[in-house]
Protein backbone atom coordinates (compact mmCIF):
# COMPACT_ATOMS: atom_id res chain seq x y z
CA UNK A 1 0.00 0.00 0.00
CA UNK A 2 1.21 3.54 -0.41
CA UNK A 3 2.54 6.11 1.51
CA UNK A 4 1.58 9.31 2.57
CA UNK A 5 1.79 11.97 0.11
CA UNK A 6 4.48 14.79 1.51
CA UNK A 7 4.46 18.07 -0.14
CA UNK A 8 6.17 20.82 2.09
CA UNK A 9 9.10 22.32 -0.45
CA UNK A 10 7.17 25.41 -1.72
CA UNK A 11 5.12 26.96 1.26
CA UNK A 12 2.65 30.14 0.41
CA UNK A 13 4.80 33.67 -0.52
CA UNK A 14 5.58 35.00 3.05
CA UNK A 15 5.20 31.69 4.88
CA UNK A 16 8.02 29.13 6.13
CA UNK A 17 7.31 25.38 6.80
CA UNK A 18 8.79 24.90 10.72
CA UNK A 19 11.94 22.61 10.97
CA UNK A 20 9.69 20.69 12.87
CA UNK A 21 7.13 20.47 10.47
CA UNK A 22 9.79 19.29 7.79
CA UNK A 23 11.10 16.30 10.11
CA UNK A 24 7.73 15.21 10.42
CA UNK A 25 6.92 15.39 6.63
CA UNK A 26 10.13 13.27 6.53
CA UNK A 27 9.05 10.77 8.71
CA UNK A 28 5.23 10.60 7.83
CA UNK A 29 6.62 9.96 3.96
CA UNK A 30 7.92 6.60 5.22
CA UNK A 31 4.15 5.67 6.90
CA UNK A 32 1.83 3.98 5.34
CA UNK A 33 -1.29 5.19 4.23
CA UNK A 34 -4.06 5.14 6.57
CA UNK A 35 -1.97 4.16 9.52
CA UNK A 36 -2.65 7.69 11.09
CA UNK A 37 -5.87 8.62 10.60
CA UNK A 38 -8.20 9.60 7.32
CA UNK A 39 -6.26 11.99 5.26
CA UNK A 40 -4.52 11.99 2.38
CA UNK A 41 -1.11 14.40 2.38
CA UNK A 42 0.76 16.54 4.14
CA UNK A 43 0.73 20.10 2.02
CA UNK A 44 1.68 23.42 2.87
CA UNK A 45 -0.39 25.46 0.63
CA UNK A 46 -2.69 28.78 1.16
CA UNK A 47 -5.91 28.76 2.51
CA UNK A 48 -8.48 29.35 -0.06
CA UNK A 49 -10.05 32.72 0.04
CA UNK A 50 -13.72 31.10 -0.17
CA UNK A 51 -13.12 29.63 3.55
CA UNK A 52 -13.96 33.00 4.74
CA UNK A 53 -13.95 36.20 2.14
CA UNK A 54 -14.34 38.36 4.87
CA UNK A 55 -11.04 37.38 6.65
CA UNK A 56 -9.02 36.06 3.52
CA UNK A 57 -6.69 38.46 3.05
CA UNK A 58 -5.91 38.12 7.31
CA UNK A 59 -5.81 34.52 6.84
CA UNK A 60 -3.52 34.16 3.82
CA UNK A 61 -1.32 36.53 5.50
CA UNK A 62 -0.81 35.45 9.07
CA UNK A 63 -1.96 31.55 8.17
CA UNK A 64 -1.25 28.51 5.60
CA UNK A 65 -2.90 25.24 5.75
CA UNK A 66 -1.29 22.09 6.25
CA UNK A 67 -3.32 19.31 6.18
CA UNK A 68 -6.80 18.32 4.36
CA UNK A 69 -9.65 16.03 6.04
CA UNK A 70 -12.17 14.01 4.35
CA UNK A 71 -14.83 16.77 4.93
CA UNK A 72 -13.20 19.79 3.35
CA UNK A 73 -11.89 20.71 6.54
CA UNK A 74 -8.32 21.89 7.05
CA UNK A 75 -5.81 22.70 9.69
CA UNK A 76 -3.42 25.10 9.69
CA UNK A 77 -0.52 26.75 11.39
CA UNK A 78 -1.27 30.28 12.49
CA UNK A 79 1.32 32.72 13.24
CA UNK A 80 -0.18 34.27 16.69
CA UNK A 81 2.55 37.12 17.14
CA UNK A 82 5.86 37.85 18.27
CA UNK A 83 7.71 35.26 20.94
CA UNK A 84 4.67 33.00 20.85
CA UNK A 85 4.92 29.39 18.89
CA UNK A 86 2.41 28.87 15.52
CA UNK A 87 -0.63 27.67 16.61
CA UNK A 88 -2.59 24.98 15.14
CA UNK A 89 -6.44 25.38 14.11
CA UNK A 90 -9.16 24.29 12.71
CA UNK A 91 -11.01 25.78 9.64
CA UNK A 92 -14.03 23.31 9.36
CA UNK A 93 -15.90 23.07 6.30
CA UNK A 94 -19.04 24.39 7.62
CA UNK A 95 -17.57 27.68 8.73
CA UNK A 96 -16.40 26.53 12.41
CA UNK A 97 -13.47 27.65 13.64
CA UNK A 98 -11.20 26.64 16.59
CA UNK A 99 -8.12 26.43 18.37
CA UNK A 100 -6.12 22.76 17.90
CA UNK A 101 -3.10 23.36 19.94
CA UNK A 102 -1.14 26.41 21.24
CA UNK A 103 1.66 24.98 19.11
CA UNK A 104 2.86 22.32 16.60
CA UNK A 105 4.84 20.49 19.62
CA UNK A 106 1.22 20.42 21.43
CA UNK A 107 -0.56 19.42 18.55
CA UNK A 108 1.83 16.32 17.92
CA UNK A 109 1.54 15.48 20.97
CA UNK A 110 -1.92 15.39 21.45
CA UNK A 111 -2.54 13.55 17.81
CA UNK A 112 0.12 10.64 19.25
CA UNK A 113 -2.70 10.74 22.00
CA UNK A 114 -5.43 10.67 20.07
CA UNK A 115 -6.60 14.13 22.09
CA UNK A 116 -6.83 16.22 19.15
CA UNK A 117 -10.80 15.98 18.87
CA UNK A 118 -10.61 15.59 15.83
CA UNK A 119 -12.51 11.85 14.34
CA UNK A 120 -10.29 11.78 11.59
CA UNK A 121 -7.23 11.79 13.61
CA UNK A 122 -8.18 9.94 16.57
CA UNK A 123 -10.16 7.22 15.37
CA UNK A 124 -9.15 3.46 16.18
CA UNK A 125 -8.15 2.87 12.53
CA UNK A 126 -5.33 4.99 13.62
CA UNK A 127 -3.66 3.94 16.72
CA UNK A 128 -0.84 1.99 15.64
CA UNK A 129 0.56 4.96 13.68
CA UNK A 130 -0.11 7.17 16.60
CA UNK A 131 2.04 4.90 18.70
CA UNK A 132 4.49 4.76 16.53
CA UNK A 133 4.36 8.96 16.09
CA UNK A 134 4.48 8.69 20.09
CA UNK A 135 7.97 6.98 20.24
CA UNK A 136 8.82 9.46 17.45
CA UNK A 137 8.22 12.24 19.11
CA UNK A 138 9.81 10.59 22.08
CA UNK A 139 13.09 10.04 20.19
CA UNK A 140 13.05 13.44 18.61
CA UNK A 141 12.45 15.04 22.92
CA UNK A 142 9.65 16.85 21.40
CA UNK A 143 7.85 18.52 24.10
CA UNK A 144 5.23 21.25 24.06
CA UNK A 145 6.58 24.98 25.14
CA UNK A 146 4.76 27.21 27.10
CA UNK A 147 2.02 28.95 25.55
CA UNK A 148 -0.33 31.93 26.54
CA UNK A 149 -3.87 29.96 25.12
CA UNK A 150 -4.87 30.95 21.96
CA UNK A 151 -8.66 31.84 20.50
CA UNK A 152 -8.63 31.09 17.00
CA UNK A 153 -12.03 32.18 16.73
CA UNK A 154 -12.05 35.71 18.88
CA UNK A 155 -8.32 36.05 16.81
CA UNK A 156 -10.58 36.20 13.53
CA UNK A 157 -13.11 38.18 14.56
CA UNK A 158 -9.97 40.74 15.19
CA UNK A 159 -10.76 43.80 17.94
CA UNK A 160 -14.47 43.68 16.65
CA UNK A 161 -16.14 44.89 19.92
CA UNK A 162 -18.99 42.62 21.41
CA UNK A 163 -22.49 43.79 21.86
CA UNK A 164 -23.96 44.59 25.48
CA UNK A 165 -24.60 41.35 27.23
CA UNK A 166 -28.23 40.67 27.82
CA UNK A 167 -28.91 41.68 31.62
CA UNK A 168 -30.17 38.80 33.57
CA UNK A 169 -30.97 38.47 37.11
CA UNK A 170 -27.56 37.03 39.61
CA UNK A 171 -28.53 33.05 40.60
CA UNK A 172 -26.62 31.06 43.32
CA UNK A 173 -26.10 27.62 42.94
CA UNK A 174 -27.84 26.16 46.12
CA UNK A 175 -27.39 22.31 46.42
CA UNK A 176 -30.57 19.68 47.15
CA UNK A 177 -30.66 17.04 49.36
CA UNK A 178 -30.33 14.78 45.99
CA UNK A 179 -26.76 16.78 45.35
CA UNK A 180 -25.87 16.23 48.63
CA UNK A 181 -25.96 12.63 48.55
CA UNK A 182 -23.70 12.46 45.34
CA UNK A 183 -19.98 11.60 45.78
CA UNK A 184 -17.51 14.09 46.27
CA UNK A 185 -16.55 13.98 42.85
CA UNK A 186 -19.78 13.81 40.99
CA UNK A 187 -20.67 16.82 43.14
CA UNK A 188 -17.71 18.69 42.25
CA UNK A 189 -18.37 17.98 38.59
CA UNK A 190 -22.13 19.19 39.23
CA UNK A 191 -21.12 21.84 40.37
CA UNK A 192 -19.39 23.40 37.31
CA UNK A 193 -22.36 22.99 35.35
CA UNK A 194 -24.06 26.61 34.35
CA UNK A 195 -20.61 28.27 35.06
CA UNK A 196 -18.53 29.96 32.63
CA UNK A 197 -15.79 28.75 30.62
CA UNK A 198 -14.06 31.82 32.20
CA UNK A 199 -14.67 30.26 35.95
CA UNK A 200 -11.90 29.18 38.05
CA UNK A 201 -13.26 26.64 39.13
CA UNK A 202 -14.23 25.43 35.75
CA UNK A 203 -10.30 25.96 34.59
CA UNK A 204 -9.34 24.25 37.38
CA UNK A 205 -11.48 21.14 36.69
CA UNK A 206 -11.01 20.84 33.20
CA UNK A 207 -6.80 21.85 33.04
CA UNK A 208 -5.81 20.15 36.45
CA UNK A 209 -8.22 17.08 37.37
CA UNK A 210 -9.14 15.72 33.77
CA UNK A 211 -5.91 17.50 31.59
CA UNK A 212 -7.92 18.97 29.11
CA UNK A 213 -8.02 22.23 27.45
CA UNK A 214 -10.96 24.88 28.02
CA UNK A 215 -12.34 25.92 24.38
CA UNK A 216 -11.94 29.60 25.00
CA UNK A 217 -15.37 30.38 22.81
CA UNK A 218 -17.61 29.03 20.73
CA UNK A 219 -19.64 30.69 17.68
CA UNK A 220 -22.99 30.61 15.91
CA UNK A 221 -21.02 27.93 13.14
CA UNK A 222 -19.59 26.69 16.04
CA UNK A 223 -21.89 26.61 19.14
CA UNK A 224 -20.55 23.81 21.41
CA UNK A 225 -17.90 22.05 22.23
CA UNK A 226 -16.48 18.59 23.51
CA UNK A 227 -14.32 17.94 26.21
CA UNK A 228 -13.65 14.65 26.50
CA UNK A 229 -11.78 12.34 29.12
CA UNK A 230 -12.61 8.89 28.86
CA UNK A 231 -10.54 7.83 31.51
CA UNK A 232 -12.46 9.87 34.07
CA UNK A 233 -15.59 8.55 33.12
CA UNK A 234 -16.37 12.31 32.03
CA UNK A 235 -17.42 14.30 28.89
CA UNK A 236 -18.61 18.06 29.22
CA UNK A 237 -20.36 20.13 26.45
CA UNK A 238 -19.67 23.94 26.86
CA UNK A 239 -22.06 26.03 24.90
CA UNK A 240 -23.19 29.74 24.79
CA UNK A 241 -26.73 28.01 23.31
CA UNK A 242 -28.05 27.21 26.47
CA UNK A 243 -32.45 27.97 26.21
CA UNK A 244 -32.70 29.10 29.47
CA UNK A 245 -33.26 32.73 29.77
CA UNK A 246 -31.15 32.45 33.32
CA UNK A 247 -27.96 31.57 30.91
CA UNK A 248 -28.21 34.33 27.95
CA UNK A 249 -25.56 34.05 25.92
CA UNK A 250 -21.83 36.49 26.60
CA UNK A 251 -20.46 38.25 23.78
CA UNK A 252 -16.64 37.91 23.72
CA UNK A 253 -16.19 39.60 20.75
CA UNK A 254 -18.76 40.61 17.74
CA UNK A 255 -19.02 36.98 16.47
CA UNK A 256 -18.06 35.16 19.78
CA UNK A 257 -19.41 33.58 22.95
CA UNK A 258 -17.82 32.60 26.49
CA UNK A 259 -19.42 29.36 26.89
CA UNK A 260 -21.48 27.94 29.58
CA UNK A 261 -20.42 24.14 30.98
CA UNK A 262 -24.11 22.88 29.93
CA UNK A 263 -24.32 19.34 29.78
CA UNK A 264 -22.37 16.26 31.18
CA UNK A 265 -21.96 12.44 30.46
CA UNK A 266 -21.00 10.70 33.66
CA UNK A 267 -19.66 7.26 33.40
CA UNK A 268 -18.19 4.63 35.40
CA UNK A 269 -14.52 5.77 35.03
CA UNK A 270 -15.57 8.76 37.55
CA UNK A 271 -14.54 5.93 40.10
CA UNK A 272 -18.00 6.03 41.72
CA UNK A 273 -22.04 5.19 41.97
CA UNK A 274 -24.46 7.64 41.49
CA UNK A 275 -27.76 7.45 44.45
CA UNK A 276 -26.23 3.56 44.99
CA UNK A 277 -26.68 2.63 41.46
CA UNK A 278 -24.61 0.05 40.10
CA UNK A 279 -23.32 1.23 36.78
CA UNK A 280 -23.75 -2.52 35.72
CA UNK A 281 -27.55 -2.32 35.98
CA UNK A 282 -29.08 -4.87 34.40
CA UNK A 283 -32.01 -4.25 33.75
CA UNK A 284 -35.35 -1.12 34.79
CA UNK A 285 -36.30 -3.24 37.44
CA UNK A 286 -32.49 -2.95 39.17
CA UNK A 287 -32.95 0.55 38.95
CA UNK A 288 -36.30 1.11 39.60
CA UNK A 289 -35.75 -1.30 43.44
CA UNK A 290 -33.07 1.67 43.96
CA UNK A 291 -35.07 4.64 43.02
CA UNK A 292 -38.43 4.13 42.82
CA UNK A 293 -40.95 4.26 40.23
CA UNK A 294 -39.53 6.36 36.98
CA UNK A 295 -39.96 10.01 36.54
CA UNK A 296 -41.90 9.21 33.28
CA UNK A 297 -40.72 7.39 30.06
CA UNK A 298 -40.17 8.43 26.67
CA UNK A 299 -39.51 7.49 22.95
CA UNK A 300 -36.37 6.27 21.78
CA UNK A 301 -36.82 8.85 18.91
CA UNK A 302 -38.32 12.08 18.45
CA UNK A 303 -40.30 10.36 15.32
CA UNK A 304 -41.57 7.21 17.59
CA UNK A 305 -44.73 7.08 19.78
CA UNK A 306 -44.34 4.46 21.67
CA UNK A 307 -42.57 5.16 25.09
CA UNK A 308 -40.23 2.52 25.62
CA UNK A 309 -37.15 4.34 27.46
CA UNK A 310 -37.53 4.93 31.16
CA UNK A 311 -35.94 7.87 32.84
CA UNK A 312 -35.70 9.34 36.58
CA UNK A 313 -35.06 13.25 37.17
CA UNK A 314 -33.67 15.22 40.34
CA UNK A 315 -33.15 18.63 40.56
CA UNK A 316 -29.87 19.39 42.19
CA UNK A 317 -29.75 23.07 42.87
CA UNK A 318 -32.85 24.68 43.96
CA UNK A 319 -33.68 27.03 41.22
CA UNK A 320 -34.15 23.74 39.29
CA UNK A 321 -31.91 24.70 36.43
CA UNK A 322 -29.05 21.75 37.17
CA UNK A 323 -30.68 18.18 36.99
CA UNK A 324 -29.56 14.38 37.38
CA UNK A 325 -30.82 12.11 35.00
CA UNK A 326 -30.43 8.21 34.72
CA UNK A 327 -31.77 6.77 31.50
CA UNK A 328 -32.46 2.83 31.25
CA UNK A 329 -32.60 1.69 27.72
CA UNK A 330 -30.84 -2.39 27.32
CA UNK A 331 -28.08 0.39 29.60
CA UNK A 332 -27.32 2.94 32.02
CA UNK A 333 -27.00 6.00 31.22
CA UNK A 334 -26.26 8.69 33.18
CA UNK A 335 -26.39 12.68 32.56
CA UNK A 336 -26.03 16.10 34.44
CA UNK A 337 -27.41 19.14 32.61
CA UNK A 338 -28.31 22.39 32.47
CA UNK A 339 -32.07 22.95 32.12
CA UNK A 340 -33.06 23.94 28.20
CA UNK A 341 -35.76 23.99 25.91
CA UNK A 342 -35.89 22.73 22.45
CA UNK A 343 -35.88 25.53 19.45
CA UNK A 344 -38.82 25.00 17.51
CA UNK A 345 -37.60 28.24 15.12
CA UNK A 346 -33.58 29.92 15.66
CA UNK A 347 -34.44 32.68 13.97
CA UNK A 348 -38.13 33.73 13.22
CA UNK A 349 -39.55 35.17 10.60
CA UNK A 350 -43.05 36.29 9.19
CA UNK A 351 -44.29 32.38 9.64
CA UNK A 352 -43.23 32.66 13.30
CA UNK A 353 -45.19 35.61 14.08
CA UNK A 354 -48.63 34.13 12.44
CA UNK A 355 -47.97 30.86 14.70
CA UNK A 356 -47.79 32.90 17.55
CA UNK A 357 -50.56 35.00 16.55
CA UNK A 358 -52.81 31.99 16.21
CA UNK A 359 -51.63 30.48 19.66
CA UNK A 360 -52.52 33.29 21.56
CA UNK A 361 -55.83 33.41 20.40
CA UNK A 362 -56.01 29.45 20.89
CA UNK A 363 -54.44 29.11 24.25
CA UNK A 364 -51.47 27.35 23.27
CA UNK A 365 -48.87 29.33 24.51
CA UNK A 366 -48.04 29.75 27.86
CA UNK A 367 -48.32 33.44 29.09
CA UNK A 368 -47.06 32.90 32.67
CA UNK A 369 -43.60 32.72 31.23
CA UNK A 370 -44.09 36.29 29.87
CA UNK A 371 -45.02 38.88 32.79
CA UNK A 372 -43.12 41.38 31.44
CA UNK A 373 -45.40 41.48 27.87
CA UNK A 374 -48.99 40.81 29.76
CA UNK A 375 -50.35 43.91 27.88
CA UNK A 376 -49.34 42.79 24.88
CA UNK A 377 -50.54 39.76 25.18
CA UNK A 378 -53.57 40.91 25.71
CA UNK A 379 -53.50 43.56 22.96
CA UNK A 380 -52.65 40.38 20.78
CA UNK A 381 -55.75 37.98 22.13
CA UNK A 382 -57.94 41.16 21.15
CA UNK A 383 -56.89 41.11 18.03
CA UNK A 384 -55.29 44.75 18.81
CA UNK A 385 -51.65 43.85 18.33
CA UNK A 386 -49.41 41.11 15.91
CA UNK A 387 -48.03 38.12 16.59
CA UNK A 388 -44.71 39.68 14.90
CA UNK A 389 -44.77 42.41 17.33
CA UNK A 390 -44.23 39.60 20.29
CA UNK A 391 -41.83 37.88 18.90
CA UNK A 392 -39.67 40.86 18.09
CA UNK A 393 -40.07 41.97 21.79
CA UNK A 394 -40.10 39.07 23.55
CA UNK A 395 -38.76 36.05 20.98
CA UNK A 396 -35.48 37.50 20.21
CA UNK A 397 -33.61 34.68 20.86
CA UNK A 398 -36.27 32.47 18.86
CA UNK A 399 -39.27 30.66 19.66
CA UNK A 400 -39.14 27.58 21.99
CA UNK A 401 -40.69 23.85 23.05
CA UNK A 402 -41.51 25.44 26.60
CA UNK A 403 -43.34 28.41 25.14
CA UNK A 404 -45.60 26.87 24.96
CA UNK A 405 -48.12 25.17 27.24
CA UNK A 406 -47.08 22.22 29.84
CA UNK A 407 -49.57 19.60 28.39
CA UNK A 408 -49.03 16.24 27.25
CA UNK A 409 -48.24 15.79 23.59
CA UNK A 410 -48.38 19.66 22.55
CA UNK A 411 -44.44 20.63 22.74
CA UNK A 412 -43.62 16.36 20.90
CA UNK A 413 -46.40 17.55 18.37
CA UNK A 414 -45.01 21.21 17.92
CA UNK A 415 -41.95 20.00 18.06
CA UNK A 416 -42.56 17.79 14.81
CA UNK A 417 -44.50 20.21 13.06
CA UNK A 418 -41.81 22.68 13.08
CA UNK A 419 -38.89 20.29 12.30
CA UNK A 420 -40.69 18.13 8.99
CA UNK A 421 -41.56 15.18 10.82
CA UNK A 422 -43.67 12.15 11.05
CA UNK A 423 -45.68 13.97 7.73
CA UNK A 424 -45.58 17.23 9.90
CA UNK A 425 -44.42 20.42 8.29
CA UNK A 426 -45.67 24.14 9.03
CA UNK A 427 -43.78 25.05 5.76
CA UNK A 428 -45.96 22.53 3.68
CA UNK A 429 -49.18 23.66 5.36
CA UNK A 430 -48.74 26.61 4.46
CA UNK A 431 -47.55 26.66 1.18
CA UNK A 432 -50.96 24.61 1.41
CA UNK A 433 -52.48 27.67 2.33
CA UNK A 434 -50.92 30.78 0.46
CA UNK A 435 -49.41 29.37 -2.66
CA UNK A 436 -45.43 28.87 -2.97
CA UNK A 437 -42.50 31.10 -4.36
CA UNK A 438 -39.09 30.81 -4.48
CA UNK A 439 -36.95 31.31 -1.68
CA UNK A 440 -33.60 33.21 -1.16
CA UNK A 441 -32.16 29.53 -0.54
CA UNK A 442 -33.76 27.73 -3.38
CA UNK A 443 -36.30 26.17 -1.57
CA UNK A 444 -39.86 27.06 -2.27
CA UNK A 445 -41.34 29.02 1.11
CA UNK A 446 -44.88 29.85 1.41
CA UNK A 447 -46.26 33.41 -0.58
CA UNK A 448 -46.49 35.19 2.61
CA UNK A 449 -45.43 38.54 3.69
CA UNK A 450 -47.21 39.49 6.63
CA UNK A 451 -49.07 38.28 10.12
CA UNK A 452 -52.17 40.02 9.76
CA UNK A 453 -55.19 38.75 11.25
CA UNK A 454 -57.00 38.00 7.76
CA UNK A 455 -53.27 35.83 7.64
CA UNK A 456 -53.78 34.18 10.37
CA UNK A 457 -57.59 33.73 9.58
CA UNK A 458 -57.15 31.92 6.45
CA UNK A 459 -54.32 29.64 8.14
CA UNK A 460 -57.10 28.83 10.99
CA UNK A 461 -58.62 26.12 9.90
CA UNK A 462 -55.79 24.08 8.90
CA UNK A 463 -54.12 24.73 11.67
CA UNK A 464 -57.09 23.89 13.86
CA UNK A 465 -56.96 20.46 12.73
CA UNK A 466 -53.05 20.29 13.94
CA UNK A 467 -53.69 21.26 17.31
CA UNK A 468 -57.26 20.44 17.98
CA UNK A 469 -56.43 18.39 20.78
CA UNK A 470 -54.82 21.10 22.65
CA UNK A 471 -56.84 24.20 21.48
CA UNK A 472 -58.21 25.80 25.11
CA UNK A 473 -62.04 25.47 25.35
Amino acid sequence: MANYTVKLTKPPRGHEVPPLLKDVGDWMGQQTHGTLGCFDALVAEAIPREWNPEQADQLRRDAFAFLSLPDGSLLALVNTGANAPHAVALLGSEGEARTVANSLEEFLLLWSRGETEIHELDDEEGASGRKALASWLKAKKVKAPKAKSFDFAAWLDGDAAPPPAAAVAAHTFAPTPVMKKLGPKTQRLASLLGQRADAPEVIAYVTGVLGKKVPPSTSENNDAVNVAATRHGVELVLSHDILNEAYPPIPKTSKTFIPYVSYAWVRAGIGENLLDVPWKAASEAEVTKLLGPPTGRRAAFTNEDELTVAYWTYPLDTAEHVWLEFEFEELLSVTLSVKSAGALVRYPDVTTGLFVGYAVTRGLLDTSRFPVHRALLAAIKTREAKGSEFVKQALVRGLWDDHLRDVPGLREMAWRWFHNMNGLWITADLKKTFGKRAGPFGHDQPKLDDDTWDAVDKAAPLLDERFAAWIAK
